[in-house]
């Protein structure tokens, strides 16, 4: 046993005093090693990081809550809904209402909207005398609306019910639009002026998380008035989305109730599929982890790529090594070495021939996860513990894989015509 150890660390020395012999040469052989490792650690630090920030933001929508719709995702879609999911019956402000009565149901409110969250011809705005947030997304809602949405107000309060039977144009803005709107005056009771008509400010919400790839999110470009008052001022706006949260501990009661009041009221028969949907937050932030999946999944083939270039490089040079060294491998046999001596001299060279890219690669993969937080620091980028393991342990096993071939033909050498080689 202590004979092999010694074996081994003389051929490591061996390799690596070989291996900086040759800096240029293994250099240029090491270049698809550390691109194969690099890009496996880069991207699995950032897919990390994008996990753990689309959890970040789901979090924020609160717990048992749930979103009815006439057309089946209110998710990411790609393209317009099917013809026969616009052209649903709406939901309205008595299904809300019905849904609210539920015994499963905690709070229940009819949401309507003005405003888009993509680009968008509308030139909704918010003013405050000369100044102007554009771009806002402007939800009519019952006065329960923080209950049910878990809503921190960070100044001011919440319109209440009263407020919003008599019509009145209150609202309620987000953190970054009283800050573009007011510059650190207290925006509580100043008029602004929304869609060509005066509200008054009576709370401001406390910032949200921002969006996936930081700065403002969505949700900070919200402001919430009366649904009330937002249907009188657009009768127009008739399709209804339902915002509802359950009890605890009664979120799968709450769907089969909703499910079964909605199919009586809209007339859905027993053998028809219902012409509506419920969804969690979670369901919607389901559609971002998967296309991370499918990143992830079009990534590895690339670095796989990567990683076969370098260990066909590596048993090229291998190989060249063997044919400058055949006397060197010549005298080994004269004197005592054995077959699998020679094998073990070249695969622990090309061992760690692969096994110093890996570690480079581990190195700039793990420098671009610190430059990803530097630049998107919304993005915790981390390199997770499993990636370097795996690059690593890849990189080495490239070594072993294609340096057996070089080790094999170098043991294979007749002693006497390798001593007489020149």
């Amino acid at each position: 046993m202590l004979r092999i150890r010694d074996d081994m660390r003389e051929n490591l020395v061996l390799a690596l005093t070989t291996i900086w012999e040759h800096k240029v040469r293994s250099s240029l052989t090491l270049l698809g090693v550390i691109v194969g490792t690099m890009t496996v650690i880069a991207v699995s630090s950032i897919l990390t990081g994008m996990n753990a920030r689309v959890d970040q933001i789901a979090e924020q929508f609160g717990p048992n809550v749930a979103f009815v719709t006439k057309q089946s995702s209110v998710g990411i879609r790609f393209g317009r809904a099917p013809q026969e999911e616009r052209t649903r019956k709406n939901l309205t402000q008595a299904d809300a209402d019905a849904i609210a009565e539920l015994p499963s149901v905690a709070g229940s409110t009819p949401t309507n909207r003005l405003g888009s969250f993509g680009p968008s011809t509308a030139t909704f705005s918010v003013k405050y005398r000369d100044v102007e947030f554009a771009r806002p997304i402007i939800f009519g809602v019952y006065a329960n609306y923080p209950d049910i949405r878990s809503i921190e107000v960070k100044l001011g309060r919440f319109f209440v019910d009263s407020e919003a039977q008599r019509f009145e144009q209150v609202v309620v803005i987000a953190e970054s639009v009283a800050d573009a709107l007011f510059a650190g005056i207290n925006p509580i009771d100043k008029v602004v002026d929304i869609d060509g008509r005066p509200f008054r400010v009576v709370g401001v919400m406390k910032r949200g998380v921002g969006g996936l790839f930081g700065g403002d999110g969505a949700d900070d470009r919200f402001i919430y008035v009366p649904f009330q008052t937002l249907e009188k001022m657009h009768p127009e706006l008739d399709d209804v989305t339902v915002t509802l949260r359950a009890r605890e501990g009664q979120m799968g009661a709450m769907f089969d109730e909703v499910t079964e009041l909605l199919r009586r009221r809209r007339g859905v028969r027993a053998n028809e599929n219902s012409d509506f949907a419920i969804s969690t937050p979670d369901a919607i932030f389901e559609t971002i982890g998967s296309l991370t999946q499918i990143l992830g999944l079009i990534v590895v083939p690339l670095s796989g790529a990567g990683l076969l270039v370098g260990g066909v490089g590596v048993m090229n040079i291998m190989l060249v090594s063997v044919t400058e060294r055949t006397k060197e491998i010549g005298i080994r046999r004269a004197v005592g070495a054995r077959r699998r001596d020679i094998v073990w001299q070249f695969l622990i060279e090309a061992m760690s021939l692969t096994g110093i890219g890996g570690l480079l690669g581990i190195l700039v993969g793990w420098l671009i996860s610190l430059l990803v937080n530097v630049l998107v620091p919304a993005i915790p980028s981390a390199v997770p513990l499993w990636s370097v393991v795996v690059g690593f342990s890849v990189s080495v096993s490239l070594g072993l894989v294609f340096g057996l071939w070089p080790a094999v033909k170098a043991a294979r050498l007749d002693p006497i015509d390798a001593l007489r080689y020149e």
